[in-house]
């Protein structure tokens, strides 16, 4: 019994150690925080999770199955490897490792972080070389280093020790690079337009209203407290009452709100930078690519992003057509789409074609888009491109039923089903409908805007300005469009092209619209046109744009300066279509997008993709043949195995009778304009009468119709057949019964 009680006290003494150990490391230093981000999956289908960066790579198996991920998973990001996320999660209670395309993955303001960098508030501060006050000073030979106020630094993480928050930080000394480590307090973080952030504590977090006083937040009455884990945009930092805090802004219960948290709980989210592979690892059935590509892989697609210049880190791998297709097939192209692809390949090596994977079945995205009135075109297209569906046309008049103005019509379904067919302009014209419009910013550059505007007014030149702030500044034209780019979020190739598409006339000529100097709009631009629709007042469209451009305070209006032009412009582009989605000319057209299917289109003309693509592809001209371009191309399921036919058979489809009668005998019940054949018409004469004369007149002029005039009378019952063969050659038939009574 002694000894079994020696034992149970050995073991209580060795726990207690071991607790007080635990106690003391907790105490001393907690692992670092802020290495990672939290990211929210956004497709419409699933998301394939490779074992490496790059599509090239095999699924990452799991129960001998490939992982994938759906709508709304939450991983973490621990890397960003080029177009990828490292990410780590939990499924079926197993933790999966992989790499995700960042296409498909939304993190807090847009992006994560992999640089961030604040400067020093303190006249000077020494260097440890741990996170810790006692420390080592980190040395430059046997100097101590101390860095001075306003000097760079780059914050690599950070971590909470005895109550105090540390930066682990890089920054240049003696032109040499040292790490070492700094209490936040004296580092004011560059917040620009926010940081992602998350908010690491053991119990709820108010958020006050201001620094350094209780008074807490509210939203819809109640107070706001911040949960652990809870993702914020870290605007800024403020110190009060010795203490310091970080402004920061979040979603409560669906109200954005901002306010202050102590800073030691909030955290940056700062992910590593990892270097892209040089040669990926091939599965044994997929190829290397050529290319760079955006897809993720998955089985369907959210929002593609474009890469204007992709830095290989090797050379690219040669493929055979057999092999490049097979590339197409693998991404999620259907076999239909891929001799298209590689011929496009072969001309524009540099472009990279995605496939946005819809999940939506043709026949109904086509009975959705074929609805009367949502699809227009003119009314002088022939009869098969024109719907003769109840609302769209008038079968009593033969009249198109106009939604816009008195000429444009519902399009028909096979009009429809032809426009809607990406297969129809897989071409190095037609393909431009599915240019990605979003601002990609480690690949879009004022190079690329150049090109653009060569052979304009615009190509290398400035323009001077009053800034509000800043007074009279000189930028260049493509200085104007990054800017744009940069506040709309839309790519400042499309800024530049559909500039150069509304107001460029000639090399050295531009449109009146921006020239400040139309009667009534001294000094008002409108480089998009926005707002120029056409009508018969005084100065047409250029008038109404300029009136539309002088009035109003949103998107910088009144616009007095290109600059205000250019860039409040922009945002009126993005912020209803591209920023939600519609991130293609086609998508604004056709919302096949999970937001407002079906509605929300842009553009009513069921043209209006095709021609337009063809303006896109005039103002790249030949610099679109060196550029890098990413196209989403659409695929659904259950398409037709070959493309859809342009609409053929232009001939009037009305076979309908306009009246129908018998020479003096009525009939039982009247004709009624528009009777579609179904009825009978009864007539009854006298044993005297012998013959009748059948009238009948067609609605449309050129049908045909048979079987009417004198018709002679058997007594009893006699029946007559009149027919009506339309333009088209589509009969319709009407019967006469007549019956002749005995002596």
């Amino acid at each position: 019994m002694k000894r079994k009680k020696e034992g149970i006290w050995l073991a209580v003494l060795v726990f207690l150690v071991s607790f007080s150990f635990f106690l003391m490391i907790r105490g001393t230093e907690q692992e670092s925080i802020g290495a990672t981000a939290i990211g929210t999956v956004q497709v419409p289908g699933m998301l394939n999770v490779r074992s490496g960066p790059g599509t090239s790579y095999e699924l990452v198996r799991s129960g001998g199955t490939g992982v994938t991920l759906t709508d709304g998973a939450k991983v973490t990001i621990t890397g960003k490897n080029g177009k990828w996320y490292h990410v780590k999660f939990t499924q079926n209670g197993k933790n999966i490792v992989g790499y995700v395309s960042s296409d498909y993955v939304k993190v807090l303001t847009g992006s994560v972080r992999t640089k961030v960098y604040g400067v020093v508030n303190a006249d000077s501060v020494k260097i440890r070389s741990k996170a810790a006050s006692n420390a080592a000073v980190v040395k430059a030979g046997t100097q101590e280093i101390s860095l001075k106020k306003a000097k760079k630094v780059r914050i690599l993480s950070e971590s909470v020790v005895k109550d105090q928050k540390w930066c682990k930080v890089s920054f240049s000394y003696s032109s040499k690079t040292y790490k070492g480590y700094l209490l936040e307090k004296y580092i004011t973080i560059t917040c620009e337009k926010g940081l992602p952030g998350i908010l690491k504590a053991s119990s709820a977090v108010p958020l006050y209203q201001t620094a350094g006083k209780n008074t807490v937040m509210q939203a819809n009455g109640k107070n706001v407290s911040v949960k652990n884990g809870k993702q914020v945009t870290i605007l800024g930092q403020k110190t009060a009452s010795g203490k310091t805090y970080l402004y920061v802004k979040l979603t409560y219960n669906k109200v954005a709100v901002k306010g202050y948290l102590p800073e030691q709980y909030g955290f940056l989210q700062i992910v590593t930078e990892e270097k892209v592979a040089a040669t990926p690892k091939p599965s044994a059935t997929s190829k290397p690519t050529a290319t760079p590509v955006a897809s993720a892989g998955a089985t369907a697609t959210a929002k593609p992003k474009p890469s204007a210049s992709p830095k290989p880190t090797a050379a690219p791998v040669q493929m055979t057509d057999e092999e490049y297709k097979e590339k197409l097939e693998s991404d999620g192209f259907p076999k239909s789409y891929t001799a298209s692809l590689l011929a496009l390949h072969k001309k524009y090596p540099n472009w990279v074609f995605v496939p946005y994977k819809t999940g939506l079945k043709w026949s109904t995205v086509i009975t959705k888009e074929s609805k009367v009135g949502l699809n227009l075109l003119p009314n002088s297209k022939s009869p098969a491109w024109k719907s003769t569906e109840e609302g769209a046309y008038d079968w009593k008049k033969d009249k198109y039923i106009p939604f816009d103005g008195s000429t444009w019509v519902t399009a028909s379904k096979k009009a429809v089903k032809y426009y809607m067919d990406p297969r129809n302009f897989l071409d190095e014209r037609g393909i431009f409908q599915f240019e990605n419009l979003e601002y990609q910013e480690d690949d879009h550059n004022q190079s690329g805007v150049e090109n653009i505007l060569n052979n304009t007014p615009m190509h290398e030149k400035s323009f001077t300005y009053e800034d509000d702030s800043a007074g009279s500044k000189t930028i260049t034209y493509s200085d104007a469009f990054m800017a744009a780019a940069s506040e709309s979020k839309v790519s400042p190739y499309h800024l530049a092209s559909r500039v150069k598409q509304e107001v460029v006339i000639s090399s050295t000529l531009m449109s009146s619209s921006v020239s400040g100097k139309v009667a009534g709009y001294e000094g008002i631009y409108n480089f998009y046109n926005i707002g120029a629709y056409h009508s018969t007042a005084s100065g047409g469209a250029i008038a109404n744009g300029l009136k539309w451009a002088s009035s109003g305070t949103t998107y910088l209006r009144p616009w007095n300066s290109p600059y205000k032009s250019i860039v409040g412009g922009a945002s009126y582009i993005g912020k209803n279509y591209i920023n939600v989605g519609q991130n293609t000319l086609y998508l604004q057209k056709f919302n096949v997008t999970p937001k407002d299917r079906y509605s929300h289109q842009y553009m009513a003309n069921v043209e209006a993709p095709n021609s337009e693509a063809t303006k896109t592809s005039a103002a790249y001209g030949a610099e679109k043949n060196n550029m890098s371009l990413v196209f989403s191309i659409p695929v659904y399921n259950n398409m037709p195995e070959t493309p859809c036919n342009v609409p053929s058979g232009g001939k009037n489809p009305n076979n309908y009778l306009k009246s129908l009668s018998v020479t003096d005998y009525p009939f039982s019940s009247k004709f009624v304009l528009g009777d579609d054949g179904s009825k009978t018409y009864t007539v009854t004469v006298a044993n005297s009468v012998k013959s009748v004369k059948i009238n009948a007149k067609a609605v449309a002029s050129k049908a045909v119709v048979s079987g009417d005039g004198t018709k002679s009378l058997n007594v009893g019952t006699n029946t007559f057949t009149v027919k009506v063969t339309s333009e088209s050659g589509v009969a319709r038939k009407y019967n006469i019964k007549i019956t002749r009574k005995s002596a």
